[in-house]
């Protein structure tokens, strides 16, 4: 395969969901020298080829059943990409959503911390999201459900295998981005992930949000620690499972409005 000179740097990682069946899509590989740098600045990203880029006729919303019929007044992703790179094996998102009201606000957001929320998922929605699964091993493990009678053995493995992150999109409060469905709070700090974005306008208020994070893939994300855990390693021309969902609350506090799911499910 001959590449242009531009991209003389760029592998392809193809990605597979499970949903839909047989449909993979490609991940751009950032040299080293031009990784994304967390800044809520676009220019970044400029060097991922256009054939990357997801929209919004790549989801349907799943919660109200629009399908794939969408109001660009009221919610618009208008791009979405993913990259990763090689020596610090992240991998790297990013998305502009226009909304006609971003919500983006708790009276407490410390609550989101607490054993409640990360069992029962008390708190966490009637702000904006998106929602991200990484698989990184392709291997179709569940997130949630693994005991109902010991909660200790619950809490261990979820999210353990497979992650799910409810990102905050604006960060709640301008600070409060990152929530894990489960207890390794510990995967928030900056050496496994890391958050950028830029929107101009209030709570409640319409604009496009710029966002743009790193996560890192685990294929045991253990509670104890990153001693106790082991990182995947992301390999050129591999499979990994990775899906995603924004999450559109216009109207309540506690609830979503809208689920717009990459993998229409």
């Amino acid at each position: 395969m001959v590449l242009p000179a531009l991209l003389a740097l760029f592998i392809a990682l193809p990605v597979r969901a499970h949903f839909p069946q047989g449909v993979t899509y490609q991940i751009f590989q950032f040299p080293d020298g031009q990784v994304p740098r967390m800044d809520g600045r676009a220019e970044d990203w400029a060097v991922v080829p256009s054939e990357y880029f997801l929209g919004q006729s790549d989801h349907e919303e799943v919660f109200r059943g629009l399908g794939d019929t969408y109001d660009p007044q009221d919610l618009d992703i208008k791009k979405v990409v993913v990259g990763w790179n090689d020596r610090l094996n992240r991998l790297y998102f990013m998305a502009e959503v226009y909304d006609d009201v971003h919500r983006f606000y708790k009276e407490k957001p410390d609550s989101l911390n607490t054993l409640y929320s990360r069992t029962a998922g008390a708190y966490v929605h009637g702000d904006d999201i998106w929602e991200i699964v990484i698989d990184a091993d392709h291997a179709g493990e569940q997130v949630v459900n693994f005991s109902k009678e010991d909660m200790e053995v619950e809490m261990r493995q979820r999210s353990a295998f497979t992650q799910n992150y409810h990102l905050y999109m604006p960060p709640l409060n301008g600070y409060y981005w990152y929530w894990l469905w489960g207890k390794a709070i510990w995967s928030e700090s900056a050496a496994y992930s890391g958050v950028g974005w830029q929107y101009a306008g209030e709570n409640l208020s319409s604009g496009t949000c710029f966002y743009e994070c790193y996560l890192t893939p685990f294929d045991d994300l253990h509670p104890a620690g990153p001693d106790s855990s082991k990182v995947h390693d992301l390999r050129e021309n591999a499979l990994i499972g990775l899906s995603w969902a924004f999450l559109d609350a216009d109207s309540s506090e506690a609830e979503f409005d809208a689920f717009w799911s990459l993998s229409k499910k």
